[in-house]
């Protein structure tokens, strides 16, 4: 006899199995597998401190854009300052790594808690 707990997951895990399946299937789902993988291999021809280099510099672009243009103005701003930063390490990373990339940074500067105030005299 299955459990109710078993039903459950099943219920729950087969759809997206079935998604899973239908997109790895599909010319969308191999097109987003082969930019991944060439979005990693772009990046990892860049030594780890070019890398931090060129995050910290798209990260602080995107904070001075997210203050005065939002979420848009933040990967607007990122994106803008990303090939100065990657031509500072000797790379030229393609356009929708780049996107990536910034959209990415973007979204873990908007998901970390704002730094406390100063406390004022």
């Amino acid at each position: 006899m299955t459990s109710t707990f078993v039903t459950l997951r099943n219920d729950i895990e087969a759809p997206f199995e079935k998604l899973i399946t239908f997109i790895e299937g599909t010319t969308l789902g191999q097109q987003l597998e082969a930019d991944v993988k060439a979005a990693l291999a772009e990046l990892a021809s860049i030594s780890e401190a070019d890398l931090r280099a060129a995050v910290t510099k798209i990260g602080v672009a995107a904070l001075g854009g997210l203050s005065t243009g939002g979420t848009t103005g933040a990967i607007a701003a990122g994106i803008a300052a990303a090939p100065a930063a990657f031509e500072a390490a000797g790379k030229d990373i393609s356009q929708k790594t780049t996107s990536t990339l910034v959209t990415s940074v973007v979204n873990s500067l908007a998901a970390s808690p704002a730094a406390p105030a100063a406390p004022t005299a």
